[in-house]
């Protein structure tokens, strides 16, 4: 496909979230996740996120925290997301925005294993990629990804987690492959029980994450999981918007 020009995505950009009704009046913020609007989890585009291989998925349903609207999670030896397909360039709209809280640490959670890869909280950003582009080691991977799926996997992708033993500001190759970054937002030396916000420019993360120029992304992922682990969980998640400058979010 060929790329946009700069005024052709932002031309395009507009026109898609005028369509959805997401511009804000200043063109200036954009909702993404608009939980405390929302009637049922599964509208807006929200999709459920699943794998063949894993049972016992997670519960998610809209609930009231202080008389606001939020995304519940409940995750038992389970594992599964809601997902959320966009496209917009994280260039124009760096700042990434949202609230989340969990009620319980999952002590075995640990970045570094397979075994640990489970986090009672992740925000994830999906960025297009060319396979083109991919070095040649995982091209044949990705391949045979896309014979059994029928689409690409989600490589180019930044994880905010909630860790545990790791410090907080940590990038870290997934332990499945170094084509996804987790970055560590919080762990166990964070509150529990309490909301906290989180504001992120994508743009930088992904520079850092992947030493190269991002792509436009393309999916929104929230997910708790703790298959890996037999752990239970229980998460919470606001609202969650993009801006073009740091502040401009509200939440919640």
């Amino acid at each position: 496909m060929k790329s946009l020009s700069p005024t052709g995505t932002t031309l395009f950009l507009t026109l898609f979230l005028l369509s959805d009704g997401l511009l804000a009046d200043d063109n200036k913020k954009i909702v993404l996740g608009k939980f405390s609007q929302q009637t049922s989890v599964f509208e807006d585009n929200w999709e459920k996120l699943s794998f063949a291989s894993i049972p016992e998925h997670t519960s998610y349903t809209l609930a009231q925290d202080n008389k606001v609207k939020v995304l519940k999670a409940i995750s038992h030896n389970s594992a599964s997301g809601i997902s959320k397909k966009i496209r917009f360039n994280p260039k124009e709209y760096p700042y990434l925005s949202w609230r989340w809280k969990i009620n319980k640490r999952n002590p075995a959670t640990n970045v570094n294993l397979k075994s640990g890869d489970d986090y009672a909280a992740r925000v994830y950003i999906v960025f297009d990629y060319d396979f083109e582009d991919l070095p040649k080691k995982d091209r044949m991977r990705v391949k045979w990804y896309k014979l059994f799926h029928g689409k690409l996997p989600p490589l180019a992708t930044i994880n905010y987690i909630w860790g545990n033993q790791s410090p907080i500001e940590r990038f870290v190759s997934s332990p499945y492959t170094d084509r996804v970054k987790m970055v560590i937002l919080r762990n166990k030396d964070s509150a529990i029980r309490q909301w906290h916000i989180e504001e992120r420019n994508i743009y930088k993360d992904y520079k850092k994450a992947f030493a190269e120029e991002p792509k436009d992304v393309i999916k929104l992922v929230l997910m708790t999981d703790t298959d890996n682990t037999g752990a239970d969980a229980v998460t919470f998640y606001g609202d969650i918007s993009i801006a073009k400058s740091p502040g401009k979010n509200t939440h919640n």
